[in-house]
Parts: C-alpha cells; sequence; structure tokens
C-alpha cells in the first residue's frame, strides 16, 4: 500500500519566515541605498567646491584680477555648477604680491539622518605678472666690428 496517499505534505516550521527575513532585511537595504546617494552627493559637492575654487583662482591670479573678482566669480560658480548640493558655502580669497588662494568650503544636504558631511577645497598659484623683454644684443650685432687678426 501507498503510505503518502493520505497524508498532506508541510514545511513544519519555516511557516512565515520569508516574511520575518523582508521585515529585518529591508530597513538594511534601504539604508544602503540611502548610504549609496549620500556618498554621490558628497562626491558631486566635492567636484563642484573644487571647480569653483579653480576658476576663482584663475580670475584673481591674473595681472589685472582683485581678490574681490575672484571672491564673485566663486560665487557665481559656485551657485551655477553646484546649485542646491552645497549648502552655506563660504569662500576666502587673498591674493598677495607673489601668491593667489581661493578656499572654498560648504556642507552637503544630509540623505541618511544624522550624517552631516563637510566638503572644502583650496587653490593656490603664483600671481601673474608682466615682465618686459630684455633685449640682449650679441656683439656681432652691435655694429662693433671683429677684430680680423
Amino acid at each position: 500500500m501507498d503510505r503518502t496517499r493520505g497524508r498532506r505534505f508541510r514545511f513544519g516550521g519555516d511557516r512565515g519566515s520569508i516574511t520575518t527575513e523582508v521585515v529585518l532585511y529591508a530597513p538594511l537595504l534601504f539604508l544602503l541605498v540611502l548610504v549609496g546617494v549620500q556618498f554621490a552627493l558628497w562626491a558631486l559637492a566635492q567636484l563642484g567646491v573644487q571647480h569653483a575654487a579653480n576658476h576663482a583662482l584663475q580670475t584673481t591670479r591674473v595681472s589685472d584680477g582683485t581678490a574681490a573678482a575672484g571672491h564673485a566669480d566663486a560665487a557665481e560658480v559656485l551657485h551655477q555648477v553646484a546649485g542646491q548640493v552645497v549648502v552655506d558655502p563660504s569662500v576666502s580669497v587673498t591674493r598677495t604680491a607673489d601668491t593667489a588662494t581661493v578656499a572654498v568650503a560648504g556642507r552637503v544636504p544630509a540623505v541618511v539622518p544624522f550624517l552631516h558631511l563637510r566638503v572644502s577645497t583650496q587653490a593656490s598659484a603664483p600671481v601673474e605678472r608682466f615682465r618686459p623683454l630684455a633685449l640682449s644684443v650679441a656683439p656681432w650685432q652691435s655694429g662693433v666690428e671683429k677684430d680680423p687678426t
């Protein structure tokens, strides 16, 4: 006789375990996705801050550039490039006789609760100066004849 004919197949104690696993692992999966989005937002903000600092440095270091022009340029470029990605930006521009330095910093909006990241960069380069070309005249071009001996 066939013994399995009258019985039903049961899983035993595993009933409902899938629901429990989903309840436990779904928040971890969502947190992992949010951390990835937060990292991407931080990277985008860092690129925006670096671009604004480099652009302002080029405006500041030219021969007729000023620190005020560099500050205005950094604020404008940061607003255009990073927009809402950099919160509370701060720009510092200094120009001496030899070097120009631009520092840009700000905060990144928080996607993950309780995770507040900052971005900052500093760029420095020598100031361009006009140096007139000193003409040197070679002896054979000075009109002085060479001694044939």
